[in-house]
């Protein structure tokens, strides 16, 4: 979902096609299908490249806002449909949680939603066969057995062709083909009477209906069918799917189908099947009313979503006479299946057999010989087989039970001393009834039941298991489909609405040379992680992975949401670059680490000087205290009346600070006897010539 509008972003060559491609593919281009990458070349050119080149391309500033007014909702807005299988020997987990196996042969209808004024009517109908018996050996044919016992039917049904239609659409059959008939196309697939094949062009639109074909495994045994109008999408798989190829043992495919269905929320169903008001929905909002075998009770309350198929849902009395009567139509079948009256019970599911009749615009297609693939069944089966001890008897869960029980009680504990009539009869129900290691089927099975009832039924370990991890499989990719409905306080009433799980688009700009990986894996949910890598001639830069979370708040517990965390934006730089970066930050280093030690060296000298310099001017200071700071304005000669503390006296400093030098020195008057006999009287002193002893030379 991170649609990135760049035509440079790089898609993966050994895949078929790349989500994060910046272009539009057509339907069906990733997993599981796999179709190769195709642009319609007028609606890319509307919708991505205009866009593209007018918001942003052309602009002179980068595309945040493009991408912000145009980013896809991805799947934020999307409501997840309402799912149900039918798969293996009558195996069923409808729409609305309600799981069973049936059997019953004959044409059901699968899916019948009447027209409104908002919806079509859709039509889908299931034909269901007995399987054969696959002991019988054909290698005996002409020998010891006939052609009419080729074909020995069990009393396990599969599912042997679809047909389905809406109004104003054509009408599509999906059939297996017969017996010694499944080599080279495993299915036959038939739209208005004409067999249609998908070899070259995996991908075909008809009125209404969109066909796919995933054709990776060879015979076209993996088939989706769309109803575009009423948005109802079929899973049609021959066999599982199965690669007989590389089952050394087969020769040919088991000749059985399972189907997947979807039905949408705009048919009031509900993903997690719950029916909570729903027939006050249905009359104020003018719903249909959705029923067929994948919906059998539409009036009841579904059934518990955690509960699992237990032996009691086996062909249990308690239903399956119901749904014989409100689903079979009249006519198919063996003659013992139905016995209501028509018109009393199903009243409201149509009567017609889609298989046996057409349209008045296909009819003249009836001559075609393919017309009988569809009309006639796969495994026919002689006439004795429908009557008398051969017919169809529904084995019940109590009745599996009791035959693996006996069946491995013969094996491991083979009586002895047997009359010779008691030992012909163990032997004969052994042959007729007992799979061929019933011991081997309870420890590989355990206590799922749709895989101890198709292991016992048709005696083959592999579509035992198959079932198995289809029956697991579905109910994995159930619950998460669900597991994003929550509740929602309105202001009437308490809703649970369902919304995705999703977190949307990475709001980042999508830079040249990058590329999102995985590629064929959903980006956008729950625990999802995407990743950004670029070519291999660049290095990706920023944040590359991203994961999809939920944000809780505490507070609120019914309130959260989902977000990419938070990182930097993803972009690639060329490898030449990288290295011309890397070089260059080596040569500036050791440039720097240079400079930085000529920086400290010259400032240790800076400090050395200042320190020096310092030293010298303190040496010349002048000893403000032995300084005559008094102003005179005219210099006398002391007198020897006054005191001589304030004589003016000098003295300077050494330059050697010892405590010898910084004593004061004594003053005199002179410093010799010639400049004491120079001295002449003072002025300011009258008479001072006759002072005793001033002319004297003491």
């Amino acid at each position: 979902m991170q649609t990135p509008y760049q035509p440079v972003i790089k898609t993966q060559k050994e895949y078929f096609y790349n989500p994060g491609y910046p272009l539009r593919a057509y339907e069906f281009g990733t997993a599981p299908y796999m179709g190769q990458f195709e642009v319609p070349g007028l609606s890319v050119f509307h919708h991505d490249y205009m866009p593209y080149f007018y918001c942003c391309k052309f602009a002179d500033f980068r595309c945040q806002l493009f991408y912000w007014r145009r980013p896809s909702s991805a799947c934020q807005e999307y409501q997840p449909p309402a799912t149900g299988q039918a798969s293996g020997a009558g195996t069923f987990y409808t729409i609305d949680n309600d799981k069973f196996i049936f059997n019953e042969p004959g044409v059901f209808n699968f899916l019948y939603i009447p027209q409104t004024i908002r919806t079509p009517e859709v039509r889908i109908q299931i034909r269901m066969e007995r399987y054969p018996n696959r002991k019988v050996d054909f290698g005996l044919l002409g020998r010891y057995i006939p052609q009419s016992d080729l074909v020995q039917p069990t009393n396990a049904t599969v599912i042997t062709g679809i047909a389905l239609e809406a109004t104003g659409t054509d009408r599509v059959h999906v059939v297996t083909r017969k017996d010694t008939r499944r080599f080279r196309y495993r299915t036959d697939i038939l739209v208005g009477n004409i067999l249609r094949y998908f070899d070259t062009i995996r991908l075909q639109r008809f009125r209404g209906v969109l066909i796919y074909v995933n054709n990776v495994i060879r015979g076209q045994p993996e088939i989706y069918v769309v109803l575009e109008e009423a948005q109802i999408g079929v899973k049609i798989r021959e066999s599982y799917a199965l690669d007989i190829d590389r089952l050394s043992m087969y020769q040919e495919s088991m000749g059985m189908l399972d189907i997947q269905l979807s039905v949408p929320p705009q048919y009031g169903v509900r993903p997690d099947g719950d029916k909570t008001r729903e027939q006050q929905y249905r009359l104020l909002y003018n719903l249909p009313r959705v029923s067929g075998l994948m919906r059998p009770f539409p009036e009841q309350t579904s059934g518990a979503l955690n509960l699992g198929l237990t032996l009691n849902d086996v062909n249990s009395a308690s239903y399956r006479q119901q749904i014989i009567n409100n689903f079979q139509v009249l006519g198919s079948g063996e003659s013992t299946a139905q016995i209501n009256t028509a018109g009393v019970l199903n009243q409201e599911m149509p009567s017609d057999n889609m298989f046996t009749t057409s349209t008045e615009e296909d009819k003249q297609f009836d001559v075609f010989p393919e017309a009988n693939s569809r009309a006639n069944p796969v495994f026919k089966t002689a006439p004795i087989y429908e009557t008398g001890p051969f017919r169809f008897v529904p084995q019940t869960g109590a009745d599996i039970l009791q035959i693996l029980n006996t069946c491995r009680d013969l094996q491991n504990n083979q009586p002895t001393n047997l009359q010779p009539y008691q030992a012909i009869t163990s032997l004969q129900y052994g042959i007729q009834h007992c799979p061929d290691d019933p011991a081997q089927i309870l420890n590989d099975c355990g206590d799922n039941i749709p895989c101890l009832f198709d292991y016992t039924l048709m005696n083959s370990k592999i579509l035992a298991q198959e079932e198995e991890d289809e029956w697991n499989t579905f109910l994995v990719e159930r619950t998460d489909a669900i597991r994003q409905c929550r509740l929602i306080i309105n202001e009437l009433h308490l809703n649970k609405v369902c919304s995705d799980n999703s977190c949307g688009a990475i709001n980042i700009e999508y830079p040249e040379y990058m590329m999102k990986t995985p590629a064929l894996a959903s980006g956008y949910l729950q625990g999802d992680v995407a990743r950004f890598d670029c070519y291999q001639s660049h290095w990706i830069k920023g944040d590359h992975e991203y994961k999809c979370g939920i944000v809780v708040d505490y507070n609120r517990p019914n309130s959260y949401r989902y977000e990419w965390n938070k990182g930097e934006q993803p972009w690639c730089r060329s490898r030449v670059k990288e290295n011309y970066f890397k070089w260059i930050a080596i040569v500036f280093g050791f440039v720097g680490c240079l400079i930085a030690i000529v920086l400290v060296f010259v400032l240790f000298w800076c400090i050395k000087q200042r320190r020096l310099q310092e030293q010298r001017q303190y040496g010349t200071y002048q000893n403000k205290g032995f300084t005559n700071d008094m102003g005179t304005a005219s210099r006398r000669a002391p007198s020897i009346r006054d005191d001589l503390s304030e004589a003016p006296r000098t003295a300077t400093m050494p330059a050697r600070g010892t405590p010898a030098t910084l004593e004061p020195q004594r003053l005199s008057p002179a410093s010799s006897a010639t400049d004491l006999r120079s001295r002449g009287a003072p002025p300011s002193i009258p008479g001072g010539g006759n002072l005793l002893g001033l002319n004297t030379s003491v």
